[in-house]
């Protein structure tokens, strides 16, 4: 039972300590992981101490917690000006930062109303984990799957199937679709505007997004050799004059006729088009349009709520598709993808023993250290399938055991966990390999540079949140002429993968900021190479 909280204090540093202890007991309460309740705790005594800095002292401050909608909330108000804690321009790195880890769910949103500025944090209970939720929904899916087949007559699972299953998923499956395309924009256009506006990060924050999405491209480039372990061969008439058509069109249909056109049709590349569009125009208007970024950035938080919503069906949705396949007798399929998660593993090993050696040569360090350095925050992601929960873990290692500067790192991780994408980007890549080897989808040199481009974008504009590759996979399919059904298969596939996708992206992640940081002389090589 969660116990409100609605308290009012002085803002005084009195005040401040007695807040954070109540916001612990507060987590306590309600089961909140313990590195959750530190942050919810370290981030509002930041938020006060600002504003005692910036003219707050001995204002009123309002405490209140509980619950709204069955979700806990921790909200703290400070009576004075607007004052954003998250927007000052001086400080190196917060703004664009605490703007990322909003994004992840990872920091408090903030507005102002009525003379009181507000933080308020969306609380996040300690679940089971998502092993512990996958096992249930196997299980009793299976089960009533059995059970359906021994006690139900065939015209009546077909009537269920062809009445109730096939339109639930069907129908979860269009709302993906709608919302499918705004997502991709928001997230694209805030992604570009918060990275490069600010002039503390220069040459910094544009180099280091660079080379994340060069790194992710160029890695899915690279697994294009594992092609021919999915499809047998390049189809008929791949010529090169048919080639350079097929890349000149990719290339021309990019530009809309009409702002609506890329929404209405659900052209993703031309929504990601006009995604950096719009976000590198909000880069040099700066603050002459603050209030367009700024309803860009709540649409964008909007956005993201709703589709944190429905992905909360996601568990049922996957429910249905095990049940629907022990029913159609099609379970045959689930299993025939053992090669692909076969291959899947062989391609992500690859990956990562690249980016050990390419690191280990650079940097002239052993990789047996680089991979004992990293193992800690490959199992946390492993085990819990959240780049969220592996956060804590790989700032403490690149800090720590890598010798990174903190200010970069800072910047570098939260980044990173939102564009450096190789790995989820081959998972793509492969993806579309599989089905478009089972499908019989005509595979051309053209098609599969497509297939690189899409995979590697998508990749890097689908927000790190439940339910989000499930968007990314029915924008794909659409873009590559992978079938609808196809999707049932693949939700199934992303509840084994998913653990895999995690632990290798966050494995390889600071890997690429090791790099990067020797470049810009921001690491100490010394604790890098020590054991």
């Amino acid at each position: 039972m969660i116990k409100n909280v609605n308290k009012n204090f002085k803002l005084t540093p009195e005040a401040c300590d007695e807040i954070a202890e109540l916001i612990m007991e507060f987590c306590s309460g309600i089961r909140t992981d313990r590195k959750d309740a530190l942050r919810y705790r370290l981030s509002a005594e930041e938020c006060l101490l600002y504003w005692m800095s910036h003219g707050c002292e001995g204002k009123t401050v309002i405490l209140d917690m509980g619950r709204h909608l069955f979700v806990p909330y921790i909200s703290i108000e400070v009576e004075g000006e607007a004052i954003n804690p998250y927007s000052d321009d001086d400080e190196e790195f917060g703004y664009y930062t605490d703007n990322i880890l909003a994004s992840l769910g990872l920091g408090p949103e903030y507005s102002y109303d009525t003379g009181f500025n507000r933080i308020r944090f969306r609380v996040k209970r300690k679940s089971p984990g998502q092993i512990v939720n996958l096992v249930i929904v196997m299980a009793a899916a299976i089960l009533v799957g059995v059970m359906g087949m021994a006690v139900f007559p065939d015209g009546l699972r077909s009537i269920l199937l062809a009445a109730v299953v096939e339109p639930v998923y069907n129908t979860f499956f269009n709302i993906l679709g709608c919302i499918a395309g705004p997502m991709i924009f928001m997230s694209v256009a805030w992604g570009v505007y918060g990275i490069g506006d600010a002039a503390t990060l220069g040459k910094i924050g544009r180099k280091m997004m660079l080379r994340y999405i060069g790194t992710t491209i160029q890695v899915c480039a690279c697994c294009v050799a594992f092609f021919p372990a999915f499809v047998k061969g390049l189809s008929s008439g791949t010529g090169s004059e048919g080639q350079l058509s097929s890349i000149a069109e990719l290339i021309l249909s990019i530009f809309p006729s009409t702002i609506v056109e890329p929404f209405a049709t659900g052209n993703t590349l031309q929504i990601i088009f006009l995604a950096i569009v719009i976000g590198i125009a909000l880069l040099y208007l700066g603050k002459r349009a603050a209030s367009v970024a700024r309803a860009i950035e709540q649409t964008n938080l909007l956005v993201n709520f709703l589709m944190e919503v429905i992905s909360k069906l996601v568990p049922f949705v996957i429910f249905l598709v095990i049940v629907n396949m022990i029913w159609s007798g099609s379970v045959d399929v689930m299993l025939s993808s053992w090669k692909f998660i076969v291959v899947l593993a062989i391609a992500f090993i690859f990956v990562a023993v690249a980016f050990i050696t390419g690191t280990s040569v650079k940097q002239k360090v052993s990789a047996g250290i680089l991979i004992s350095k990293s193992m800690p925050t490959f199992i946390v992601a492993l085990t819990t399938a959240s780049s969220a929960a592996a956060f804590s873990s790989n700032m403490t290692t690149c800090e720590k055991k890598f010798g990174i500067e903190p200010s970069l790192i800072r910047f570098g991780i939260p980044l990173g966990m939102v564009m450096h994408k190789p790995i989820a980007a081959v998972y793509n890549l492969l993806l579309v390999f599989y089905f478009a080897g089972r499908y019989g989808v005509n595979c051309s040199v053209g098609w599969i540079a497509v297939a690189v481009f899409i995979c590697s974008i998508i990749a890097i504009a689908t927000p790190p949140i439940p339910g989000g590759g499930a968007v990314a996979y029915s924008i794909i399919f659409a873009q590559m002429g992978i079938p609808t059904e196809a999707m049932a298969v693949a939700l199934a596939i992303d509840i084994i993968t998913d653990f895999m996708i995690t632990a290798f992206e966050m494995f390889v992640l600071p890997l690429s900021l090791i790099n990067e940081s020797a470049g810009l002389g921001m690491i100490d090589l010394t604790i890098l190479r020590s054991k």
